[in-house]
């Protein structure tokens, strides 16, 4: 039985998607444009950033889950297997949902974390989105910026 659970973030955190990325006039995604680049040969035009290359070294000392805003497709789910990214659970944004990523990612890992099986564990993340890592550390996860790590990966 693992002690800890590490939460692994894709974009930004253990993949770089930014060709795929736009943004708004205020900075924020470009979510329908995000959507619209969603496509199978774009999204395996993605690279893997160094942290990903932790995923499974990880995996073999902790529960290793990937937690992401994204709403995975069949293509971003193959992406994953092709390049050894192999957790314990995954979970992703449902169709349609347009909750913030903070919340979001905050309500399904606590409703996940809130299994008899998981209480009481550590839960570590790597996630880059500051939003995120804010929402998450109110409910007691550890949130870890990949961007102070990455280099030394």
């Amino acid at each position: 039985m693992f002690h800890n659970i590490v939460i692994f973030d894709l974009d930004g955190t253990t993949i770089d998607s930014t060709h795929r990325q736009a943004t708004l006039a205020d900075g924020t995604l470009n979510l329908a444009a995000w959507i619209e680049n969603a496509t199978p040969e774009k999204i395996f035009q993605d690279k893997l950033l160094p942290l990903a290359q932790q995923v499974n070294k990880i995996g073999k000392r902790a529960y290793t889950m990937v937690c992401t805003a994204r709403v995975l497709s069949d293509a971003d789910r193959e992406f994953l297997m092709v390049n050894g990214i192999n957790v314990d659970k995954i979970i992703s944004r449902p169709e349609g949902n347009k909750t913030p990523d903070g919340e979001l990612k905050r309500k399904q890992l606590n409703s996940f974390l809130s299994l008899k099986q998981f209480k009481g564990k550590n839960a570590i993340m790597f996630d880059d989105a500051a939003s995120v890592r804010s929402s998450l550390r109110k409910i007691g996860i550890t949130v870890i910026d990949p961007a102070k790590i990455q280099e030394r990966v």
